[in-house]
């Protein structure tokens, strides 16, 4: 179901886009993640859960000194390797970033209010076809 939730924070990029875009899309997803959850439970706990999705994602480029890094340098970090990577590359390598996000949120939070605050930031879900081509309700 997670997966029902990239589409949307990502649009196009999750597509159609160059790496660049892709890359760009990730970052304002994030961003707009961040301020709906920082209101929950504060920046510093919003830059460790990040570190731990990035982590749990196996996203393996250089995080420099990330113990003092802002969140706003580390994200830069991420827009500058997710666009020195080849488009396919950087889709899936942002789709597991936000899908160990909010699988991880979900694990501390719980899925209910996990879900809130992806429609919040991200917009509904992409509703999955069924064998008929509707969608399910």
């Amino acid at each position: 179901m997670r997966h029902l939730y990239i589409e949307p924070a990502l649009g196009d990029a999750w597509y159609v886009g160059e790496a660049d875009t892709v890359a760009d899309a990730t970052v304002q997803a994030l961003q707009s993640f961040f301020a709906e959850l920082k209101v929950l439970i504060g920046n510093d706990a919003v830059r460790a859960l990040y570190l731990r999705a990035l982590h749990l994602a196996l996203l393996s480029f250089q995080r420099p000194a990330q113990a003092s890094q802002q969140l706003e340098a580390l994200l830069a970090g991420l827009r500058h390797y997710l666009a020195s990577r080849q488009p396919a590359a950087a889709r899936s390598d942002a789709q597991a970033l936000l899908e160990s996000l909010v699988a991880l949120l979900a694990s501390l939070i719980g899925q209910p209010l996990t879900l809130r605050l992806v429609t919040s930031a991200w917009g509904s879900p992409t509703a999955p076809p069924t064998t008929t081509g509707e969608n399910r309700t």
